[in-house]
């Protein structure tokens, strides 16, 4: 894992005083690159449904 200069680790500290997400070039330089690939649309909630299969 690339080592974040002083001045990044200062930024990174900044983001998570002021409750801000990390932009994503500090989020794949300390996670590991784990990516999901979600469809988003306007008006989608977190709910789950089960919806039983009817044959």
């Amino acid at each position: 894992m690339p080592r974040l200069t002083e001045q990044e680790q200062r930024e990174v500290i900044r983001f998570m005083e002021a409750d801000k997400p990390l932009p994503d070039r500090y989020r794949f330089l300390l996670f590991e690159d784990k990516r999901v690939i979600e469809l988003v649309w306007n008006g989608k909630t977190d709910e789950i449904y089960n919806i039983p299969n009817f044959v």
